[in-house]
């Protein structure tokens, strides 16, 4: 029950940080992308991080070649899906720079503090949490096999990367208006983090 309640806080964050910054800080959806992109990296080293204490508990060979191979597979899929959505975006911005989209998203400042040196640590912050309470104190490195523990990152990696060719196909052909992909990319994954909150 724990869990639940701690996974739901961490999906009602994601969709109001987004949706703030669209209304409130002025985000265009090439922020809302980095901010994702972000959440991205997190998930991705608290894998890291996961099969490592798996490891490290179980001393399993087999258990290790398959984090390893896994790792590889999850930084391929995620690496693919954000040149995707990225192309995708810029064919639909004809003219968007994304290093100097980059550079304004982490300098961007709001009551005179840049959001990058709030928004960063508060990210990490919360991965970090997450991966204490829902993973060391419950001690599920104990219980969950390697496959259990890569398993949802390899998932939401290939969903990123269908969505990713999705919108490239989409947008080779047509302009999408911004509102509707922002849309589309919150609801999306706040809905994708629900049916994980009903798995658990």
């Amino acid at each position: 029950m724990q869990q639940r309640q701690a996974f739901l806080v961490q999906t009602i964050l994601e969709a109001i940080i987004p949706v703030l910054g669209y209304f409130y800080w002025n985000w265009d959806l090439s922020f809302i992308l980095l901010f994702y992109l972000l959440d991205w990296l997190l998930a991705y080293g608290i894998l890291l991080a996961k099969g490592n204490k798996r490891i490290s508990f179980s001393r399993d060979a087999t258990e290790k070649r398959i984090f390893v191979r896994h790792s590889i597979i999850a930084c391929m899929t995620l690496a693919a899906a954000c040149a995707a959505i990225g192309a995708g975006v810029a064919i639909n911005h004809p003219g968007l720079d994304w290093w100097k989209r980059t550079i304004d998203f982490l300098t961007y400042e709001e009551l005179g503090v840049q959001q990058g040196i709030v928004l960063i640590p508060l990210i990490v912050l919360n991965g970090i949490l997450v991966f204490r309470q829902q993973f060391l104190i419950p001690a599920r490195y104990r219980v969950l096999s390697m496959p259990q523990i890569t398993h949802p990152f390899l998932q939401q990696g290939w969903i990123l990367l269908a969505a990713g060719g999705l919108l490239l196909g989409a947008t080779s052909f047509t302009s999408l208006p911004e509102e509707l992909l922002i849309a589309a990319l919150i609801l999306g994954t706040g809905a994708y983090r629900w049916l994980v909150i009903r798995r658990h």
